[in-house]
């Protein structure tokens, strides 16, 4: 008995979603972050405009989006490398929400730090 069996396509593209997008940014996010020489850290450490290193806490952050794609360029993830830049800032938040490096929480602390009466 010889049943008959539908053909399947020899190659699959996988389809892009947000989910994969942010596996992506997060590896890059990690390995920036992890590394002292790249300054990723630096871009993200300011709490206003004040302690920014370019004097705008938002251009801060669009550096470290771009530094996230040059990597993802170099490792050549065109997927990563080609999206929106506000959807890689997106991810950014919520890596750093979820790691309790949070811009609400961050803000908090400093103003404790700043409003600290000095010892005596």
């Amino acid at each position: 008995m010889n049943i008959p069996t539908l053909p399947l396509p020899d190659h699959l593209e996988p389809k892009k979603t947000t989910r994969s997008l942010a596996a992506s940014v997060r590896i890059y996010f990690y390995a920036l972050y992890n590394v002292a020489s790249t300054g990723f850290k630096e871009m993200l450490v300011s709490v206003g405009n004040k302690d920014a290193k370019t004097g705008n806490r938002l251009f801060d952050r669009h550096i470290a989006v771009g530094m996230v794609k040059t990597a993802a360029k170099e490792a050549k993830d065109s997927e990563t490398a080609n999206a929106k830049d506000g959807d890689i800032y997106q991810i950014i938040v919520a890596l750093m929400r979820t790691n309790n490096i949070g811009q609400r929480l961050r803000r908090q602390q400093y103003k404790q730090l700043t409003q600290q009466q000095p010892a005596e």
